[in-house]
Parts: C-alpha cells; structure tokens; sequence
C-alpha cells in the first residue's frame, strides 16, 4: 500500500508483531498494515520532511503538537512543529527546539560558527514571534536549556560575564525567564551549573559544583529561593534530570567522572537511592510522572536494561536485550527502545504488557516524547544526518 496523507489506524500484537514491507515516498505521513488480531490501536505516521531530505523531532505536548528539525547538508536545520495528523510543519525559530509547552511554544538552542568560535544562544517561539531567551548575549560559552513551562517560564544556566572564565564550558550561575523578564537565582558562586528542569507551578531545579570545588550538589527553586537539595555522599557529582508537579526530582549519583552512576530521587528534602547497583534517570521532560514513577536503565547481569522504578521498585518491563526507557505519562504507560535481532524498536508499556510499535519498512527508531493521551514521538537511530525520518504514534490500549 501507499503512504497516505492521513494517518492509519493499525492494530499491533503485543510484544513484536511482525510488520510487512510497505513501500512509499518519503516523508509522507501513513503506516504499515500489521497482522492483526486482538491488541492494541495505533494511529501511525511519518512527519512532514517539507522537501527537506532530513527530519527529526525531539519534544510532544499534551495536544499533540510535535517539535523537532528539518536538515539539509547545505543548509542549517531550522526549527519546526507538526500540529494535527497529516499536517505539514511550521517554521517555529532557528536551529534545535528541546522543549515544547502547552499553548504550543517551543524552545530553541542555537549553535552557530562565528570566525572560528562557536556562538550559543537560546530562543523561543511564542505566539508567532521568536524572542530571545540568552542571558546577556549570545556568548562563547556553553549553555545549559531545556525546558519551558506553560507559562512560558524558561529556566537557564550560563556564564555571566563578570564572572571568570575557566574554560568554554564555564556555567556560573542559574536564572529564569518570568514574564519576558530574566532573573539570576540566589545560588553561591559556582561552575558546570546545569539549570533546565522547570514544572507549571514555576518551581526549577538543576545542579551545581561550588567554585572552590568543595561540593556538588543538586538544588530546587521559586522564583525567589533555592533549596540545596541532599546528597547521598560528601563528595562525588549530583545531577538533577527530570521534575514533577509535585517538585519531586529525579536525577543521578556518580562518585567520581567514569565511575557508575546511581539513579535518585528527592522528595522534600530526602533522598532516596532507586534499586540497581549501576543505573541512571532518562534525560527526558517526562523521566517522572505525577505518581512518582521514574524511568531510565539499569544494568542487570552485565546488560544495561530499561527500568521503571514504581513505588521505589524496579519493575521488569520485558524488554529484549540492551534498553532503556525513555519516559512515562500520568498513566504509568512507558515509551523507551529495546534491541530486537540486532536493531532499535521502539516500545510502549502498559501493565505488563510490551507492545512494539511499527515504523515504516521495520526501520529501527528511538523514541523521544510521550503524552497523557498516549501520543509517541521519535526518530530513525541515526541523528539528523545521514538523512533521519521523524515519526508520531498515537496508542489506544484496551
């Protein structure tokens, strides 16, 4: 069959069902017809390419509406979001978006080369106009984003520049944007300061080491306060990587740089170590739900392996060979890829259940997004280039 301009709706066998061939032109939404029987719907498609020959898509909200990039080799990506099913996509800023919030504002990372010095810079579609979002300027130094709320909040880490500079991965401090205005956080002087986490109560969270390098540690904050957040060892490097509505955070130990990391959670002002000798949280908007379910890997008799933490306990999804998952919606459903006959697939857990979800031609591909309504994002695993294909499942268990 061909690839339609609408999407397909689909019925998928649990656990990897196998997809038959299905040719079609590039970039043009539509799915695959998969053996049937009872199971699971899926709504299928491939994203709009808009003539370019790359596409990848990185973010999803709670309408569906997807942001991701579109890539030539003699071009620079542009940023762009997918709205409703089969529709084409709109230019939303300059280069890569990293997150998207809820009235469909995206947030773009800008890495450009000025004579001979990379330039970053930070932006965000809002309302049919890109505004800037870069502390300052557009600097040298690196820049530490992800996250926008739907309130259009944008938390920051950068290097200010009164502040010494040790090398082009200087942060030294953490700010938001409130309200079209940007803030510096009551944080001490510090460096490698991470700051991306932020929910729709405005409360931000990230990670710093102190100047004089006496300690690490991750921090939580309003608008006014921060809050060090406890560690489980006097030395050794905390990072903060996912945060719910309620302010939980979870986030990653590591003892030394190329030791195992650990996978934690803070709630209030505890900690709280997550089962696996070696493991780690999912660097992913959506790494924990409003339940407190946490997603990530962990390493089991040698292999690392997706792992969903529940109540404080792993819980086995079933997956095959090398995995991880990638992130979990309010209903405890949970999106990550595992490694079947060789290559990547993407997965979708419900209760037990492991559902394979289908891709063009049994391309492999990494999932990115998952929302509330059970609308998946991802790509083929290849990066933006050789030329990738953005992909967007919308999945109805029974």
């Amino acid at each position: 069959m061909r690839w339609l301009s609408l999407p397909i709706v689909i019925t998928v066998l649990a656990v990897g069902a196998p997809v038959t061939e299905a040719s079609g032109e590039p970039g043009v939404p539509g799915g695959p017809e998969v053996s049937g029987g009872p199971g699971v719907s899926v709504e299928f498609e491939e994203l709009h390419r808009w003539g370019f020959p790359s596409a990848a898509v990185w973010a999803v909200n709670e309408a569906g509406q997807a942001a991701g990039a579109l890539h030539s080799p003699t071009s620079r990506p542009i940023s762009v979001r997918w709205d409703g099913a089969g529709t084409w996509p709109t230019s939303v800023g300059r280069v890569l978006p990293t997150g998207i919030n809820g009235r469909g504002d995206v947030l773009n990372f800008s890495v450009l080369k000025s004579a001979g010095a990379l330039i970053y810079s930070i932006s965000a579609w809002e309302n049919g106009t890109e505004v800037e979002r870069t502390p300052q300027r557009p600097t040298t130094a690196t820049l530490s984003s992800r996250d926008i709320n739907d309130s259009g909040v944008v938390p920051v880490g950068y290097h200010h520049l009164d502040d010494p500079v040790q090398d082009s991965y200087t942060r030294t401090r953490a700010g938001a944007w409130r309200n079209g205005k940007f803030a510096d956080l009551p944080l001490p002087k510090a460096i490698n300061v991470e700051h991306k986490l932020v929910n729709n109560r405005g409360t931000t969270a990230g990670s710093l080491t102190l100047l004089d390098k006496s300690a690490d540690y991750a921090f939580r904050c309003s608008a006014t306060r921060c809050t060090r957040l406890p560690g489980i060892a006097p030395t050794g490097y905390h990072k903060a990587l996912a945060l719910n509505e309620s302010d939980v955070v979870a986030g990653t130990y590591q003892a030394a740089y190329g030791a195992p990391t650990r996978a934690l959670v803070w709630t209030g002002n505890q900690v709280t170590v997550l089962p696996g000798d070696e493991s780690g949280v999912a660097d992913n908007t959506s790494a924990i739900n409003e339940s407190g379910d946490v997603v990530g890997w962990r390493v089991v008799d040698g292999v690392r392996k997706a792992a969903l933490w529940r109540g404080g306990r792993a819980v086995d999804l079933g997956t095959s060979g090398a995995s991880e998952a990638v992130a979990v919606n309010d209903r405890g459903d949970v999106v990550g890829w595992h490694t079947v006959n060789g290559g990547f697939r993407t997965f979708y857990w419900r209760a037990g259940t492991l559902t394979d979800l289908p891709t063009p031609d049994d391309v492999g591909a990494l999932p990115t997004g998952l929302n509330n309504s059970g609308v998946v994002v991802g790509n083929t695993d290849r990066g933006l280039w050789p030329p990738a294909r953005a992909f967007r499942w919308t999945v109805r268990l029974p």
